[in-house]
C-alpha cells in the first residue's frame, strides 16, 4: 500500500501532546521560608560569636607601663589649664602607681625621702634614672608642700621626667 498523504494520517500517529514539567515542593512555602530564615539567623550567631571569641582573645589587657604613659600623656594636654598643685599630685601619683605596680616598689605608701631610700636599695634604678627620681620628687614636693608656683612649661618638664622614668631604658616602640 502506498503511503497516505500526511492530511490523511490517521489520529493515532499524531504527535501527543506532553505537559511540562510538575511543580513540586518537599514542604510548603511557609515552612521553607522560615526554615531559610532560621539558618540564617543562626549562621549569624555562630558568625557573631566567632567574631566575638577572636576580639576576646586578641584583646590583652594593659600593662603598668601602658597605663602610666596613657595617663601622663592625658596630663600632658591638660598642663596648661591645671593648676600647678592638681597638676603635680596627678603627675606624682600615675608615677608611684606606675613603680608599685611594675617594680612592687612601695612608692604610694611612703614620703618621697622613705622611697628614695627604698629605691636606692633596690636594683630598679641605675645612677641616672636614680637621679632623675631625686629631681622629679624635688620639684612635686617644692610644689605640693612648699606651694612654689609652676609655669606651664615647668609643668611640661614634670611630665618629661615622669616619662622618662616610666619609659625607662625602653626604646619607644616597645614602651608605647
Amino acid at each position: 500500500m502506498p503511503p497516505l498523504p500526511p492530511s490523511e494520517a490517521t489520529p493515532d500517529l499524531l504527535p501527543h501532546e506532553i505537559a511540562g514539567p510538575v511543580g513540586y515542593l518537599p514542604y510548603p512555602w511557609p515552612i521553607m521560608i522560615g526554615a531559610g530564615l532560621l539558618l540564617l539567623i543562626l549562621l549569624s550567631l555562630v558568625g557573631w560569636a566567632l567574631l566575638a571569641w577572636r576580639q576576646r582573645v586578641k584583646r590583652r589587657p594593659p600593662t603598668a607601663r601602658q597605663i602610666a604613659l596613657d595617663n601622663l600623656m592625658r596630663a600632658r594636654a591638660g598642663a596648661a589649664q591645671v593648676g600647678c598643685y592638681p597638676f603635680s599630685i596627678e603627675v606624682c601619683h600615675a608615677l608611684r602607681v606606675f613603680l608599685g605596680a611594675e617594680y612592687a616598689l612601695p612608692a604610694t605608701t611612703q614620703t618621697s625621702y622613705e622611697f628614695l631610700q627604698t629605691a636606692r636599695g633596690s636594683k630598679v634604678f641605675d645612677a641616672a634614672g636614680l637621679t632623675r627620681l631625686t629631681d622629679f620628687l624635688a620639684k612635686v614636693d617644692a610644689v605640693k608642700f612648699a606651694q612654689a608656683e609652676a609655669s606651664a612649661t615647668d609643668n611640661l618638664e614634670l611630665v618629661s621626667l615622669a616619662e622618662e622614668l616610666v619609659k625607662g631604658g625602653v626604646p619607644d616602640v616597645v614602651a608605647s
